[in-house]
C-alpha cells in the first residue's frame, strides 16, 4: 500500500481485481480463478480477507441462508 492510499481505497481496488476472477458455479456458489493475490496485484492480507469473505458467502449459499442472486451479477 502506498503512503497515500487509504485502507478503504486499497480494499475497493482489490475487490475490483478480485471480481474479475470470479465465476458462478452451477450450485450458485462462487469460484475464484486465482489462488495468489500477488498474481492480480492484491496485497496478501487483503486477498486473505476477501477470500475468507467469499468462503463465508459460499457457505451461506450452500446452507440456503442467502440466494446467490442477492450477491452479484457474475456469469
Amino acid at each position: 500500500m502506498s503512503e497515500h492510499e487509504s485502507v478503504d481505497a486499497r480494499y475497493q481496488n482489490a475487490i475490483r481485481r478480485f471480481q474479475d476472477h470470479l465465476t458462478r458455479a452451477e450450485d450458485g456458489t462462487f469460484r475464484l480463478g486465482v489462488e495468489d493475490g500477488a498474481k492480480i496485484g492484491v496485497d496478501p492480507v487483503v486477498f486473505a480477507d476477501l477470500k475468507r469473505s467469499l468462503e463465508e458467502t459460499n457457505r451461506k449459499i450452500r446452507d440456503r441462508e442467502i440466494d446467490s442472486k442477492q450477491v452479484g451479477n457474475w456469469p
